[in-house]
């Protein structure tokens, strides 16, 4: 037998054990109601729409295989920490194809776990959580701890400083921490604190032959007072002045010239990452830990996730909820099953809820269960070619309609057991530390 025939026959196999599979459980005569319509929207990139009679369920699946011309990216809402946008808004600017809403959101709307994008590290983590990331040729994923590392490099005596957070809040006394104009009004360096202005000289390129990116810059300014330093166009670093590390920040000197460095440990060339809660399956196994447990978050919602499968695919999957007779939803577990039943080894939660949303080919395609979408802090989204770093920078949203209104909707991501109210409630069930929920982060 030839490849192709082999192919065409494990296919089929993996296709009639995924509907036996998905239909188990259902009422009996409801198997009948299981139907799935999947339509080729780019090369290698299929789109599936599955209704599960069981519930009732609607799931929609964008599978993307790796080998093809697409690039899987990431966006921040607004190009910017503060502020939330609708999926939809986000993949018009990234001239997406296909887009899943990203990772949950904090008040300001900004996202809960580290983000980067174009090889530039744009937050560290707030607090426990994983992340969904890409390596430089946007090929490779991975799903799990994104332990970040960072740290400036003096190019002329190699004397190196660490790094200890990026848009995360101010230095504790033994602490650097990195500032840019992302950050906008809710990451500002702080005041009474040694700090020095960073202009870079080139773009984020990937480290050899060790793992991380890197790009040079030089000192434009140092300063040692009460006022703040402020990024402008380029990045600050800031101590304590009465801190331990002054002393690394104040020896800098204009002109001084420098590499910003950054890598998520034990991984080689990861340029994109984004956040999200909890790991579904790892290694072709469901977490039960992670996906049972107290509280309304494990229980029946619309959820979003993304998973690998060893066949060299990525899956946007998400699941419409909170709509009886149509829709209602799966528990963490169930939905869990759902990555096991479309062959993913690694899959991991996203924000859910009234946030789940699926673009795909210019329109939504889901029914979110707010009744319209809702703003988010992030999004996934799959591009038709490669990517060239461009991600929209002061493109209008949506076609010049007006943001989400951040209190608005804030309250209804605190509210939702699905979305990062849930999520939270569930972390501090288990003794987890948590960034304050209603400050201005």
């Amino acid at each position: 037998m030839g490849s192709r025939a082999r192919s065409a026959l494990r296919s089929a196999a993996v296709v009639t054990a995924f509907a036996l599979a998905l239909a188990s459980g259902a009422p009996s005569g409801a198997r009948s109601g299981y139907w799935k319509r999947t339509s080729r929207i780019a090369p290698g990139v299929t789109w599936t729409r599955i209704n599960l009679p069981g519930g009732p369920n609607r799931v929609h699946v964008v599978s993307i295989k790796l080998a093809k011309p697409s690039t899987i990216d990431v966006m921040l809402a607004d190009d910017r920490l503060p502020g939330f946008e609708f999926t939809s808004s986000m993949a018009r600017r990234a001239g997406a194809i296909a887009a899943i809403n990203g990772d949950y959101a904090l008040p300001s709307g900004r996202p809960v776990l580290t983000f980067a994008r174009d090889g530039r590290l744009e937050q560290t983590q707030l607090t426990w959580g994983r992340n969904f990331a890409l390596d430089r040729t946007e090929t490779r994923p991975f799903i799990g701890f994104a332990r970040t590392r960072a740290w400036l490099t003096d190019i002329a005596s190699g004397t190196q400083m660490r790094i200890d957070k990026v848009n995360a809040g101010a230095p504790a006394d033994d602490e650097v921490a990195l500032f840019t104009p992302v950050g906008g009004d809710v990451e500002r360096p702080p005041k009474n604190s040694c700090s020095a202005r960073l202009y870079a000289t080139g773009a984020p390129r990937v480290r050899t032959p060790e793992p991380g990116v890197t790009e040079d810059v030089y000192v434009e300014a140092v300063k040692c007072a009460e006022a703040r330093l402020w990024p402008q166009k380029g990045i600050v670093v800031s101590t304590p002045i009465w801190g331990p590390r002054a002393a690394e920040i104040s020896s800098l000197v204009a002109g001084q010239q420098l590499t910003l460095s950054w890598t998520l440990k034990d991984l080689v060339d990861v340029v994109e990452t984004i956040g999200g809660n909890p790991t579904l399956v790892e290694n072709g196994q469901i977490v039960a830990e992670n996906v049972t447990g107290s509280g309304g978050f494990f229980s029946r919602h619309p959820r979003t996730g993304v998973g690998t499968t060893p066949d060299g695919r990525v899956l946007f999957v998400t699941v419409d909820g909170r709509q009886k007779g149509y829709s209602v939803g799966m528990t963490l577990a169930r939905f869990a099953r759902l990555f096991q039943d479309l062959g993913a080894d690694w899959a991991l939660n996203l924000d859910g809820g009234g946030s789940t949303t699926m673009w795909v080919d210019g329109k939504v395609r889901n029914r979110p269960s707010d009744g319209t979408q809702r703003g988010v802090s992030s999004a996934l989204v799959l591009l038709p070619g490669s990517d060239g770093g461009e991600s929209g920078l002061g493109a209008p949203a949506d076609g010049g309609s007006p943001l989400p209104s951040p209190g608005a909707t804030w309250e209804r991501i605190a509210a939702d057991p699905a979305s990062t109210g849930g999520l939270f409630d569930a972390l501090q069930r288990r003794g987890i530390r948590l960034p304050s929920l209603f400050g201005n982060r």
